[in-house]
């Protein structure tokens, strides 16, 4: 349901997460219009604001902020929680996952060519990426 179609009767829920990575708006009006802010993050502010005119306790300001994290490891997870949250114990770790074991990193190329299609088949093939993807094989192996 649209939020311009809400009245004072309406009861809505809003989940998610004020501190999550914000979209780039590259138009200064709609910068200005705070359409680089999601509106979780407008609401946490408003009623934010109102909780501090009203000397820090307002208990009818709804905000409720879920600290427990089920899918991240706590050495990541202390990292987010300091880095964006205020401090490295503001968010819990609850996984009983494992970390995932030391695997030597993934590398990724890119290759500027020209695509084939060959006759009879539905797939196209990029020779230039060909090459690279061997070519830097070729390096790890040796």
């Amino acid at each position: 349901m649209p939020l311009s179609l809400a009245t004072n009767s309406t009861c809505i829920v809003l989940a998610g997460d004020h501190q999550q990575m914000k979209q780039r708006v590259f138009s200064s009006e709609a910068r200005e219009l705070n359409f680089d802010k999601s509106i979780i993050e407008r609401l946490y502010n408003y009623y934010d604001s109102v909780r501090r005119r009203h000397g820090g306790t307002l208990s009818s300001v709804p905000i409720v902020q879920l600290k427990h994290n089920y899918r991240n490891d706590t050495t990541i997870l202390r990292f987010l929680s300091a880095t964006f949250y205020g401090g490295s114990d503001v968010l819990v770790a609850c996984t009983t996952q494992r970390a995932a074991p030391r695997l030597p990193p993934i590398n990724f190329y890119a290759a500027v060519g020209t695509e084939v299609c060959f006759r009879h088949v539905t797939s196209t093939l990029c020779l230039k990426e060909n090459h690279t993807g061997v070519s830097q094989y070729d390096l790890k192996a040796h």
